[in-house]
C-alpha cells in the first residue's frame, strides 16, 4: 500500500463526542515527505485482562520517553495506573501512584520538559482528578485543581503547567504556578450547551490554545461544533473554526515554531440511518484564520478518527488515531503526516488483530513513538507501541 496524499484544504477526522482519549503523532527531525518505516516494538503488559497505553511523551533533548495508561489488577478487581519508560533500548514498567487504594485509576495524558519534570494526568473513581509528577527519581501525586475533569496537559516549566478539561457543563482551563492551581478560563455560552476542552498547547511566545467541542442542546439535532479558544497573554477569545459536518470534535492541538497551529479530531456526518466519521484536521497561520486540511482516508470506505497531534518540525506534524477497515473488518492504527502542502496517510504495520493508537511523540533524531493497545482474538487488551523511523 502506498502513502495516500491529500490537498491542504480539507482535513477531517472522526471521534465520538464522548471520546476521552487523544492521540497525536509528531515526527521530530523527520523531513516532510520522508519515507517513514513503522514497526511494532516489544512492550510489557501487567496481567492478562487489560493493559492499555493512552499517551506518550519524549523528554526533550534525550531518547527517553514515557507512556501512560492503565492495567487491570485482579487483587483489587479494578483498573490501576500504569507508566512505562523507554531507556537503554527497551520499554519497562515503573512504579506509579494511584488515586486511591481500591478505586479505578487511569492516566490519559503525559508531557515533559526535562528528565526531572514529567507530568501525567488522569482520574480515580474514588478521589477524582489525578495529577502525578516525576522528579527524576520517582513519581508522586500532586495537588489537583478542584472540580475539573482533566483531558489535556501542557508543561512549560516546573512552575508553569496548563491543564484543560471541563467543570460541570463548561470547558475549563487551570494553571499551576509552582504551588497551587488557579482556574483561568471557563467557557461561557448562551442557552443549553455542553462544552469540553480535550487538548491544550502553548507556543514559544506564551500564547495558549485550548481545543475541544461545543454541543448545542437547543438546536435541532443537537449539533456539535469545534471549539477553539486562544489566550494571547492578556485576554481569552474564542476563534472561528470550520465545522464541515453535523458533529465536529477536536481532540488535540500542537503549536509549530513557524507560528502555525494544528488541531485534529473527527467530523461526523449524521443522518437518520447512519453516522459516518472522518478525520478532521485544522490549521491556522500566524496571520490567518483556521482552515480545514484534507486528510486521505486509510482505505476506500474506511471510518477514520484522529486522537492527538504534535509538532515534528517547524512545518510538519504527525497525528495518530485509528480506523475501521472495510477490507478486514478490524480496527487499525491511523498514522497521518501533515505539512504545509497537505496531509499524507501512511501505512501501519500488519498486526493481524484489531488495534488503536492513542498517543504520539518524537525524538530530535527522527524516531516517532505511537502508543495504544491491541485486542487479541484470545480476548483482553495488550499494550501497543509503534516506532516510526526515517531520514
Amino acid at each position: 500500500m502506498t502513502p495516500r496524499s491529500g490537498s491542504a484544504r480539507t482535513l477531517a477526522r472522526l471521534v465520538t463526542i464522548c471520546a476521552t482519549a487523544a492521540v497525536l503523532v509528531t515526527a521530530g527531525g523527520i523531513p516532510a515527505g520522508a519515507a517513514v518505516t513503522w514497526t511494532r516494538v516489544p512492550s510489557p503488559n501487567r496481567g492478562t485482562v487489560a493493559s492499555v497505553l493512552q499517551d506518550v511523551a519524549v523528554v526533550p533533548g534525550t531518547s527517553t520517553a514515557w507512556a501512560v495508561g492503565y492495567s487491570y489488577d485482579n487483587a483489587v478487581a479494578a483498573y490501576r495506573t500504569m507508566i512505562q519508560r523507554y531507556s537503554n533500548g527497551s520499554w519497562s514498567i515503573v512504579s506509579s501512584p494511584n488515586g486511591s487504594a481500591t478505586g479505578y485509576s487511569q492516566l490519559t495524558d503525559v508531557d515533559a520538559t526535562a528528565a526531572t519534570n514529567v507530568w501525567a494526568i488522569g482520574s480515580d473513581s474514588q478521589t477524582g482528578t489525578l495529577v502525578l509528577r516525576y522528579n527524576g527519581s520517582s513519581w508522586a501525586r500532586m495537588t489537583a485543581p478542584t472540580g475539573i475533569a482533566p483531558r489535556g496537559i501542557k508543561v512549560v516549566s516546573p512552575t508553569d503547567v496548563w491543564l484543560a478539561g471541563y467543570n460541570g457543563s463548561a470547558a475549563t482551563v487551570a494553571r499551576w504556578n509552582g504551588s497551587s492551581w488557579t482556574t483561568v478560563y471557563t467557557q461561557v455560552t448562551t442557552g443549553r450547551h455542553l462544552t469540553v476542552f480535550e487538548g491544550i498547547t502553548v507556543d514559544s511566545t506564551g500564547r495558549v490554545w485550548a481545543v475541544g467541542w461545543d454541543r448545542n442542546y437547543d438546536a435541532a439535532g443537537r449539533p456539535v461544533s469545534s471549539l477553539v479558544v486562544q489566550f494571547n497573554k492578556s485576554t481569552w477569545a474564542r476563534e472561528t473554526s470550520p465545522n464541515p459536518a453535523n458533529r465536529n470534535t477536536l481532540m488535540d492541538v500542537a503549536a509549530l515554531t513557524n507560528g502555525d497551529v494544528v488541531a485534529v479530531g473527527v467530523a461526523q456526518t449524521v443522518t437518520s440511518s447512519a453516522i459516518t466519521p472522518r478525520s478532521l484536521m485544522l490549521r491556522r497561520g500566524p496571520t490567518t484564520g483556521w482552515v480545514e486540511v484534507s486528510v486521505p482516508p486509510a482505505e476506500s470506505g474506511s471510518q477514520d478518527q484522529l486522537l492527538s497531534v504534535t509538532a515534528a518540525s517547524s512545518t510538519t506534524v504527525w497525528a495518530v488515531g485509528y480506523y475501521s477497515s472495510p477490507s478486514t473488518g478490524l480496527y487499525d492504527p491511523l498514522l497521518v503526516e501533515g505539512t504545509a502542502a497537505g496531509a499524507t496517510t501512511h501505512d501501519e504495520p500488519a498486526l493481524g488483530m484489531s488495534a488503536t493508537a492513542w498517543g504520539v511523540s518524537a525524538t530530535p533524531g527522527g524516531t516517532v513513538w505511537a502508543v495504544g493497545y491491541t485486542s487479541p482474538p484470545s480476548g483482553g487488551n495488550a499494550t501497543l507501541i509503534l516506532r516510526g523511523t526515517g531520514a
